[in-house]
């Protein structure tokens, strides 16, 4: 049993939530839900992509990644532009007003990580992360 949970599945739900309480705040403050949060995270490391795979990474169905798209596309921190090689293909972007708003978000997910680290211990946060990508492999 962990953390009063009795499976994988109710360790794994209870931990993000956890997690996501600690971007709550820097979220809620920037008007971000965190399917959106995660969109814009993707796009940072991504560059342009596709709604498809923009969706598949965030972990969201293609409906609720378009409609979060919408929203982000009208606050003007994204765009969607048509693909050099196929004018039918459209590319999103993260836009300058969504890299500093992603670059500040980060700097308090940053700081949320070391208080863990701090906490746990650099060796045991290196073993947790190592596990939690080994799950994502295995399971994914």
């Amino acid at each position: 049993m962990v953390g009063g949970n009795s499976t994988l599945h109710g360790a794994l739900r209870s931990a993000e939530r956890s997690w996501v309480r600690h971007l709550d705040d820097a979220l809620y403050a920037r008007q971000l839900s965190p399917d959106q949060w995660s969109m814009l995270s993707n796009l940072s490391v991504d560059g342009r992509t596709t709604m498809s795979e923009l969706a598949a990474k965030s972990q969201l169905p293609p409906s609720s990644a378009t409609r979060h798209a919408d929203a982000l596309a009208e606050r003007g921190l994204i765009f969607r532009v048509a693909a050099e090689d196929d004018r039918r293909r459209i590319l999103i972007g993260l836009s300058k007003l969504g890299a500093e708003l992603v670059a500040a978000v980060r700097a308090e997910e940053y700081r949320a990580e070391q208080q863990l680290r701090s906490r746990i211990g650099a060796r045991r946060y290196a073993e947790l992360l190592r596990l939690l990508d080994l799950v994502a492999q295995t399971v994914g």
